[in-house]
């Protein structure tokens, strides 16, 4: 008897109190952090058709969605819409009439990312309804303003300082277009960046600016995310544009400012000894 109660029962029931305890203490680290990966999700995959407590917008506005919606058909609607509304269901042909036809594409995410958007959409919910405004950079880059196009610009070529007093682009890299002599060189020409990363690929790339030059540069000055949004406004209205821009721009006008400097020294060594009154 002794052996057996040694052996399994008690000891058993001694740890059952610490392993709820455990559970108590890594929940809710647990749930910040998947509503975290939730957000950045929303941002990068919804926020540019979807609001949660915003209104509608190309799609409807989803605060408070898993309360009007049962789960498991929310799941079933975003791994395939198409799907949902060609099976005749009445919720998501409905939604479809509502929102002119546009049909939101099918969401290839794992459990994880799931239950992480899930969890973000119960915490807006439970904060009430302006609590959980997505980024500016969620926004597409090609949906940008003249306006902020032209900050962009203004940013990239140092116009316009940046908020936490970092370099401009223009020290290290060109785009098409950029001024007379362009810009550096120390970095790759950005003039096909966004059309080659889109904004999937550049938005991240802007947050954490993490070449090892770049992190160099702007470890303590970071972008703030309306300027990230700016410069990716920019590099999407760049790259419209699908010409090569010229590689040896830089070479020729700086050769003919060069050439210019050096005459207009020449002249002034030389000049005043060719009007000398004494040599008349």
């Amino acid at each position: 008897m002794r052996t057996q109660a040694l052996g399994g029962r008690r000891p058993a029931r001694g740890l059952a109190p610490v392993i709820q305890l455990l559970v108590m203490l890594v929940a809710p680290a647990a749930l910040a952090q998947g509503t975290s990966q939730g957000a950045k999700l929303f941002s990068q995959r919804c926020g540019s058709c979807h609001s949660v407590g915003e209104g509608d917008r190309v799609g409807p506005d989803l605060h408070g969605v898993l309360e009007r919606r049962d789960e498991a058909w929310v799941a079933r609607f975003l791994k395939s819409p198409g799907a949902l509304i060609d099976s005749g269901d009445a919720v998501a042909t409905g939604l479809l009439k509502q929102f002119n036809g546009v049909r939101m594409p099918d969401q290839a995410l794992s459990e994880e990312e799931r239950a992480g958007l899930f969890a973000f959409f119960r915490d807006c919910t439970a904060k009430g309804k302006g609590s959980c405004k997505p980024s500016p950079t969620a926004k597409p880059g090609t949906d940008a303003t003249p306006e902020e196009i032209a900050r962009g610009r203004q940013l990239f070529e140092g116009t316009q300082a940046l908020a936490h007093g970092g370099p401009a682009c223009l020290g290290c890299h060109d785009v098409r277009g950029l001024g007379v002599a362009g810009g550096g060189t120390l970095g790759p020409n950005l003039t096909f960046t966004f059309a080659r990363l889109g904004d999937r690929g550049l938005t991240p790339l802007l947050a954490k600016l993490d070449t090892p030059l770049m992190r160099e540069l702007y470890a303590k000055t970071p972008l703030t995310e309306e300027e990230q949004y700016a410069v990716k406004a920019y590099l999407a209205d760049v790259s419209r544009d699908g010409s090569r821009p010229r590689k040896d721009r830089d070479f020729f006008f700086l050769g003919v400012v060069g050439l210019i400097a050096a005459l207009g020294f020449i002249g002034l060594v030389w000049g005043p000894r060719g009007t000398d009154p004494r040599a008349h």
